[in-house]
């Protein structure tokens, strides 16, 4: 039977009716709504959820900082640890706050990554110098070789081009001041050879022969030579350069500070326990530059400047072991960056210079004038295959068929490269501002005159 029309009418909605709001779309909003409360109306009304918020606040910073120190043989501390702090900051000000732990980690993720978007380096618009330099490092950045750079200068040396020395820069020009950083051990290099043709000091003497204040420990008995090659045992820096580097490192403050008297007291403490076997050392290195200027009598500042820098003309090279010689430049994710003036670590990595200068360097390598030429000559194998060392100076075979004797170096805030293929009486040079790794781009600069060559 068909139902009744009032049937019809009263089981009909009204037209004033609103639809019923979904189940599910209000569990959604109590979970956003419980998500975005405060942590002490939810999960951490117990001791139990405050220290997950302790856990968590503490935990992220931390991951960040292993991530930083782990990886090739420096990490990445002093590069990018300063994102970690600013992580830390952020987290603890945010939570204070607001007491939200979701919106506190939203908060610290969006501050590092619009931190680091706006302090990475950009390369500068403006360039000079050379044209067919500037159509090299044109051809560089085409291939993405000048990312992560701001001021470059670089110089090219050819001794059997009708110009020998090409000099352009970006941002930078020729005499644009510049830490070299460990490119210091290979000038230092050069003057302790030049010590040797000099009659002042023997290769095969313990260093205590002529820094006394070593005498009577395991450090003083290793050679020059060893010393030279990387092979004494010694570590790659003293303890107080890393305690100063963990606090400091992440502020752009300088951390190698260390006195001529500290470096001392770690170097008699070292245990030589890898002796005989290649292993990079700042310290070794910092410790023969000091054991040759003692036996000069001579500050090392002013051994470098009397025996190397003055009698090549490299007027605007110094050692930056005073007061700084040039300004703050940046790490590689370009966080700003104190100058490295330093002390008893002088001769590892103080030294100041300019594309003109090392240019001069170069050419004087290149044609033999240079003092202490013999450094250059390889004498001991390293860590990498078909690569030997001289004098501080690293001497690579490489695939193109060139043997490049080269040096590169860093600072806290700037980075350096001098490479000679010396068979072909060629050189190039790169300096930046940015604590980059420089030899990347002078290697290729330097393969490219090669294969041009063809």
């Amino acid at each position: 039977m068909a139902p009744s029309a009032g049937v019809l009418l009263a089981a009909a909605p009204s037209p004033t009716d609103e639809p019923p709001t979904p189940v599910r779309s209000d569990k959604a909003r109590r979970r956003l709504r419980a998500l975005l409360a405060r942590d002490s109306a939810t999960f951490a009304r117990g001791w139990a959820g405050k220290l997950l918020v302790v856990a968590v606040l503490i935990t992220v910073p931390v991951a960040m900082v292993l991530g930083s120190v782990t990886g090739d043989r420096y990490g990445r501390y002093a590069d990018d640890s300063w994102k970690a702090l600013l992580m830390l900051v952020v987290l603890l000000g945010s939570y204070l706050v607001t007491r939200r732990l979701l919106l506190t980690v939203i908060i610290g993720v969006v501050a590092v990554a619009l931190a680091s978007w706006v302090l990475a380096p950009n390369l500068a618009t403006a360039s000079n110098g050379n044209t067919e330099v500037l159509a090299h490092l044109d051809h560089q950045a085409s291939m993405g070789m000048l990312a992560g750079y701001e001021s470059v200068a670089v110089a090219e040396i050819d001794l059997d081009s009708t110009q020998p020395v090409r000099l352009a820069g970006i941002g930078a020009d020729a005499t644009t001041p510049m830490e070299v950083g460990s490119m210091t051990k290979a000038m230092t290099g050069l003057v302790i050879a030049d010590a040797v043709r000099r009659g002042e000091i023997r290769m095969d003497a313990p260093v205590a022969t002529y820094l006394p204040k070593l005498k009577g420990s395991p450090a003083g008995t290793v050679t020059m030579q060893e010393l030279v090659t990387h092979t004494s045992g010694y570590a790659e820096f003293g303890g107080s350069i890393l305690r100063s580097a963990a606090w400091k490192a992440p502020l752009g403050m300088n951390f190698f500070t260390s006195s001529d008297t500290q470096m001392t007291k770690e170097a008699r403490a070292q245990e030589l326990s890898g002796r005989g076997e290649y292993a990079y050392s700042t310290l070794g290195s910092a410790i023969a530059g000091q054991a040759v200027a003692a036996k000069a009598d001579l500050s090392y500042a002013d051994l470098m400047r009397t025996r190397l820098f003055e009698p090549l003309g490299m007027r605007d090279t110094a050692i930056e072991d005073d007061h700084a010689l040039v300004e703050g430049g940046q790490s590689e994710t370009g966080l700003p960056v104190q100058p490295w003036v330093m002390d008893g670590y002088a001769p590892g990595a103080a030294a100041v210079s300019t594309a003109g200068d090392l240019a001069k360097l170069a050419t004087a390598l290149l044609d033999g004038t240079a003092p202490g030429m013999s450094g250059l000559e390889p004498t001991t194998a390293t860590d990498q295959s078909k690569a030997r060392i001289g004098a501080f100076w690293q001497v690579s075979d490489w695939q193109t068929g060139q043997t490049i004797t080269w040096h590169a170096g860093q600072t806290g805030g700037y980075a350096s490269y001098l490479g000679l293929d010396r068979a072909r009486h060629k050189a190039v040079v790169v300096l930046s501002d940015v604590a980059n790794d420089a030899s990347d781009l002078g290697s290729q600069l330097l393969a490219d005159r090669h294969a041009a060559e063809g």
